[in-house]
Protein backbone atom coordinates (compact mmCIF):
# COMPACT_ATOMS: atom_id res chain seq x y z
CA UNK A 1 0.00 0.00 0.00
CA UNK A 2 1.27 3.17 -0.76
CA UNK A 3 1.60 6.44 1.40
CA UNK A 4 -1.11 7.79 -1.39
CA UNK A 5 -3.66 5.59 -0.45
CA UNK A 6 -3.23 5.48 3.53
CA UNK A 7 -5.92 6.87 5.61
CA UNK A 8 -5.99 10.01 7.53
CA UNK A 9 -5.36 8.54 10.78
CA UNK A 10 -2.50 6.28 9.11
CA UNK A 11 -0.96 9.65 7.04
CA UNK A 12 -0.47 11.29 10.34
CA UNK A 13 1.84 8.23 11.83
CA UNK A 14 3.72 8.56 8.33
CA UNK A 15 3.97 12.34 8.88
CA UNK A 16 5.31 12.45 12.59
CA UNK A 17 8.10 9.50 11.63
CA UNK A 18 9.26 11.76 9.04
CA UNK A 19 9.97 14.27 11.82
CA UNK A 20 11.42 11.96 13.89
CA UNK A 21 15.27 11.94 13.28
CA UNK A 22 15.52 9.14 15.88
CA UNK A 23 12.89 7.05 14.45
CA UNK A 24 14.42 7.10 11.31
CA UNK A 25 18.24 6.39 12.18
CA UNK A 26 17.18 3.13 14.10
CA UNK A 27 15.42 2.27 10.83
CA UNK A 28 18.35 2.95 8.64
CA UNK A 29 20.09 0.66 11.30
CA UNK A 30 17.81 -1.80 11.04
CA UNK A 31 17.51 -1.88 7.33
CA UNK A 32 21.70 -2.43 7.29
CA UNK A 33 21.22 -5.32 9.59
CA UNK A 34 18.34 -6.77 7.74
CA UNK A 35 20.31 -6.60 3.99
CA UNK A 36 18.79 -7.52 1.07
CA UNK A 37 14.82 -8.93 1.85
CA UNK A 38 13.75 -10.29 -2.00
CA UNK A 39 11.47 -13.26 -1.33
CA UNK A 40 11.98 -13.76 2.53
CA UNK A 41 9.07 -14.07 4.88
CA UNK A 42 10.20 -11.44 7.90
CA UNK A 43 8.62 -10.62 11.18
CA UNK A 44 8.86 -7.27 13.29
CA UNK A 45 7.81 -7.17 17.04
CA UNK A 46 7.44 -4.35 19.40
CA UNK A 47 7.23 -1.48 17.13
CA UNK A 48 5.11 1.44 18.86
CA UNK A 49 3.95 3.01 15.63
CA UNK A 50 2.19 1.46 12.53
CA UNK A 51 4.94 3.89 11.10
CA UNK A 52 7.93 1.97 11.58
CA UNK A 53 5.82 -1.53 10.43
CA UNK A 54 4.99 0.19 7.26
CA UNK A 55 8.61 1.36 6.27
CA UNK A 56 10.43 -1.80 7.46
CA UNK A 57 7.74 -3.88 5.31
CA UNK A 58 8.65 -1.36 2.32
CA UNK A 59 12.00 -2.77 2.58
CA UNK A 60 11.08 -5.81 0.58
CA UNK A 61 9.88 -9.57 1.27
CA UNK A 62 6.77 -10.40 3.46
CA UNK A 63 6.09 -9.53 6.66
CA UNK A 64 4.19 -10.11 9.53
CA UNK A 65 4.12 -7.52 13.00
CA UNK A 66 3.40 -8.84 16.75
CA UNK A 67 2.59 -6.29 18.89
CA UNK A 68 2.88 -6.27 22.68
CA UNK A 69 -0.33 -5.40 23.65
CA UNK A 70 -4.24 -4.92 22.57
CA UNK A 71 -3.44 -1.01 22.41
CA UNK A 72 -0.13 -1.02 20.58
CA UNK A 73 -1.82 -3.56 18.06
CA UNK A 74 -4.82 -0.68 17.30
CA UNK A 75 -2.32 1.78 16.85
CA UNK A 76 -0.39 -0.33 14.55
CA UNK A 77 -3.40 -1.51 12.74
CA UNK A 78 -4.05 2.05 11.49
CA UNK A 79 -1.17 1.64 9.01
CA UNK A 80 -0.23 -1.90 8.73
CA UNK A 81 -4.11 -3.19 9.12
CA UNK A 82 -3.16 -6.50 7.46
CA UNK A 83 -0.83 -9.55 9.59
CA UNK A 84 -0.99 -7.79 12.71
CA UNK A 85 -0.89 -10.27 15.73
CA UNK A 86 -0.71 -9.65 19.79
CA UNK A 87 1.90 -11.39 22.12
CA UNK A 88 -0.08 -12.90 24.64
CA UNK A 89 3.06 -15.05 26.05
CA UNK A 90 4.49 -17.49 26.61
CA UNK A 91 4.95 -18.83 22.73
CA UNK A 92 4.85 -16.67 19.85
CA UNK A 93 2.03 -17.34 17.36
CA UNK A 94 3.64 -19.13 14.56
CA UNK A 95 4.82 -22.16 13.31
CA UNK A 96 8.92 -23.13 13.94
CA UNK A 97 11.06 -22.39 11.17
CA UNK A 98 8.61 -19.82 9.78
CA UNK A 99 10.50 -16.66 9.00
CA UNK A 100 13.87 -15.77 7.26
CA UNK A 101 14.41 -12.96 10.01
CA UNK A 102 12.56 -11.36 13.41
CA UNK A 103 13.26 -7.58 13.97
CA UNK A 104 12.53 -6.93 18.39
CA UNK A 105 12.35 -3.33 18.27
CA UNK A 106 12.33 -1.75 21.60
CA UNK A 107 9.93 -4.54 22.85
CA UNK A 108 12.55 -6.71 24.90
CA UNK A 109 12.87 -3.70 28.01
CA UNK A 110 8.84 -4.64 28.19
CA UNK A 111 9.53 -8.11 28.66
CA UNK A 112 10.29 -9.98 31.67
CA UNK A 113 11.31 -13.17 30.75
CA UNK A 114 13.43 -11.22 27.89
CA UNK A 115 15.48 -14.99 27.65
CA UNK A 116 12.61 -17.35 27.24
CA UNK A 117 11.25 -14.68 24.41
CA UNK A 118 14.52 -14.80 22.47
CA UNK A 119 14.41 -18.91 22.40
CA UNK A 120 10.79 -18.34 20.98
CA UNK A 121 12.30 -15.87 18.29
CA UNK A 122 15.08 -18.92 17.78
CA UNK A 123 12.43 -21.55 17.51
CA UNK A 124 10.66 -19.82 14.70
CA UNK A 125 13.51 -18.71 12.93
CA UNK A 126 14.70 -20.71 10.01
CA UNK A 127 18.21 -22.34 10.26
CA UNK A 128 19.67 -19.91 8.63
CA UNK A 129 18.01 -16.91 10.11
CA UNK A 130 18.54 -13.45 11.10
CA UNK A 131 17.44 -11.50 14.54
CA UNK A 132 17.89 -7.73 14.68
CA UNK A 133 17.48 -6.48 18.26
CA UNK A 134 17.05 -2.62 18.99
CA UNK A 135 17.13 -1.89 22.35
CA UNK A 136 18.38 1.09 25.04
CA UNK A 137 21.75 1.45 26.09
CA UNK A 138 22.11 0.97 29.52
CA UNK A 139 25.01 2.90 30.58
CA UNK A 140 26.47 3.06 34.24
CA UNK A 141 26.73 6.88 34.20
CA UNK A 142 24.42 8.34 32.21
CA UNK A 143 23.22 12.52 32.62
CA UNK A 144 20.35 11.14 30.41
CA UNK A 145 19.08 8.86 33.08
CA UNK A 146 19.73 11.12 35.66
CA UNK A 147 17.39 14.13 33.56
CA UNK A 148 14.75 11.47 32.87
CA UNK A 149 14.49 11.06 36.29
CA UNK A 150 13.76 14.34 36.84
CA UNK A 151 11.10 14.59 34.00
CA UNK A 152 9.36 11.66 35.38
CA UNK A 153 10.03 9.60 32.47
CA UNK A 154 11.82 6.39 33.70
CA UNK A 155 11.67 3.37 32.35
CA UNK A 156 9.01 1.78 34.96
CA UNK A 157 6.32 4.79 33.84
CA UNK A 158 6.62 4.29 30.41
CA UNK A 159 5.53 0.09 30.83
CA UNK A 160 9.36 -1.15 30.69
CA UNK A 161 10.90 -3.88 33.03
CA UNK A 162 14.32 -2.51 32.57
CA UNK A 163 15.71 0.55 31.23
CA UNK A 164 17.76 -1.28 28.59
CA UNK A 165 21.15 -3.52 27.96
CA UNK A 166 24.40 -3.11 28.07
CA UNK A 167 26.30 -5.15 25.45
CA UNK A 168 27.55 -7.88 27.59
CA UNK A 169 24.09 -8.14 28.54
CA UNK A 170 22.66 -8.69 24.99
CA UNK A 171 25.45 -11.33 24.10
CA UNK A 172 24.12 -13.20 27.57
CA UNK A 173 20.31 -13.66 26.41
CA UNK A 174 21.63 -14.20 22.99
CA UNK A 175 24.37 -16.46 23.13
CA UNK A 176 22.76 -19.87 23.67
CA UNK A 177 21.61 -19.87 20.32
CA UNK A 178 22.83 -17.37 18.00
CA UNK A 179 26.47 -16.35 16.46
CA UNK A 180 26.33 -12.28 17.25
CA UNK A 181 27.30 -11.04 14.19
CA UNK A 182 27.83 -7.23 15.23
CA UNK A 183 26.56 -4.40 17.62
CA UNK A 184 26.35 -1.01 16.42
CA UNK A 185 25.42 2.16 19.01
CA UNK A 186 23.70 5.17 17.29
CA UNK A 187 21.83 8.44 18.47
CA UNK A 188 24.70 9.98 21.26
CA UNK A 189 24.50 12.70 23.39
CA UNK A 190 22.68 15.34 22.12
CA UNK A 191 20.03 13.91 19.70
CA UNK A 192 18.69 11.90 22.39
CA UNK A 193 18.55 14.58 25.11
CA UNK A 194 16.87 16.51 22.37
CA UNK A 195 14.59 13.26 21.70
CA UNK A 196 14.35 13.41 25.65
CA UNK A 197 12.45 16.86 25.48
CA UNK A 198 10.26 16.31 22.84
CA UNK A 199 8.81 12.88 24.53
CA UNK A 200 8.63 15.26 27.56
CA UNK A 201 6.68 17.60 25.96
CA UNK A 202 4.65 15.85 23.58
CA UNK A 203 3.46 13.87 27.32
CA UNK A 204 2.16 17.08 28.23
CA UNK A 205 0.65 18.07 25.71
CA UNK A 206 -1.33 14.79 25.02
CA UNK A 207 -3.13 15.71 28.58
CA UNK A 208 -4.84 18.81 27.78
CA UNK A 209 -8.46 18.36 27.60
CA UNK A 210 -8.36 19.27 23.68
CA UNK A 211 -5.52 16.51 23.19
CA UNK A 212 -3.34 19.30 22.08
CA UNK A 213 -3.18 18.81 18.23
CA UNK A 214 -2.44 22.39 16.98
CA UNK A 215 0.68 22.34 19.65
CA UNK A 216 1.92 19.24 18.81
CA UNK A 217 2.14 19.61 15.04
CA UNK A 218 4.13 23.29 16.35
CA UNK A 219 6.63 21.21 18.33
CA UNK A 220 7.12 18.29 15.91
CA UNK A 221 7.56 21.27 13.41
CA UNK A 222 10.09 23.09 15.43
CA UNK A 223 11.57 20.01 16.43
CA UNK A 224 12.77 18.92 12.79
CA UNK A 225 15.38 21.74 12.63
CA UNK A 226 16.51 20.74 16.60
CA UNK A 227 17.13 17.41 15.97
CA UNK A 228 19.15 18.10 12.80
CA UNK A 229 21.30 20.55 14.54
CA UNK A 230 21.61 17.71 17.23
CA UNK A 231 22.43 15.09 15.08
CA UNK A 232 25.09 17.39 13.21
CA UNK A 233 26.95 18.40 17.40
CA UNK A 234 26.81 14.30 17.63
CA UNK A 235 29.52 14.32 15.45
CA UNK A 236 31.80 15.58 17.76
CA UNK A 237 31.34 13.47 20.14
CA UNK A 238 32.10 10.05 17.33
CA UNK A 239 34.60 8.74 20.30
CA UNK A 240 31.86 7.72 22.65
CA UNK A 241 28.73 5.23 22.42
CA UNK A 242 25.35 6.19 21.73
CA UNK A 243 22.42 5.53 23.81
CA UNK A 244 20.80 2.83 21.27
CA UNK A 245 21.97 -0.25 20.30
CA UNK A 246 21.09 -2.98 17.28
CA UNK A 247 22.53 -6.08 17.53
CA UNK A 248 22.80 -8.33 14.37
CA UNK A 249 22.60 -12.13 14.60
CA UNK A 250 22.59 -15.64 13.05
CA UNK A 251 20.82 -18.23 13.96
CA UNK A 252 22.27 -21.84 15.18
CA UNK A 253 21.43 -24.84 16.90
CA UNK A 254 20.26 -24.25 20.63
CA UNK A 255 22.83 -24.94 22.83
CA UNK A 256 23.71 -23.34 26.54
CA UNK A 257 26.98 -22.32 26.95
CA UNK A 258 29.46 -20.55 29.46
CA UNK A 259 31.38 -17.80 28.10
CA UNK A 260 34.61 -16.84 29.77
CA UNK A 261 35.01 -12.83 30.42
CA UNK A 262 37.67 -10.44 30.88
CA UNK A 263 38.86 -8.66 33.86
CA UNK A 264 36.44 -5.72 33.28
CA UNK A 265 33.41 -8.28 33.13
CA UNK A 266 32.84 -7.99 29.20
CA UNK A 267 33.05 -11.11 27.22
CA UNK A 268 35.60 -12.11 24.54
CA UNK A 269 33.49 -11.54 21.90
CA UNK A 270 32.49 -8.39 23.06
CA UNK A 271 35.15 -7.17 23.16
CA UNK A 272 36.22 -8.00 19.56
CA UNK A 273 32.77 -6.86 18.21
CA UNK A 274 33.41 -3.59 20.12
CA UNK A 275 36.65 -2.88 18.34
CA UNK A 276 36.24 -4.44 15.27
CA UNK A 277 32.71 -2.06 14.44
CA UNK A 278 33.40 1.68 16.48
Amino acid sequence: MSDGVLARGAQQHLKLFRASLPLRLKLQEIARGLGPLQDQVCLDIGAATGATSHHLRRLGGKWDTVATDERAAANLREVVPENVYVFEGPALPFKKKSFDAVVIVDALERIAEDDQFIEECHKILKPDGKLVVCVAHAKRWSLLRLLRRMLGLTHEKMGQVRPGYSESELFSILKHGFDLQGVRSYARFFLEITDVFVRFSEGRLQTRPDGGEGRLRLLHAVARPVYWLAYQLDMLLLFTRGHRLVAVAKRRAWRPRVTPVLVDGRSITEAVLSRAID
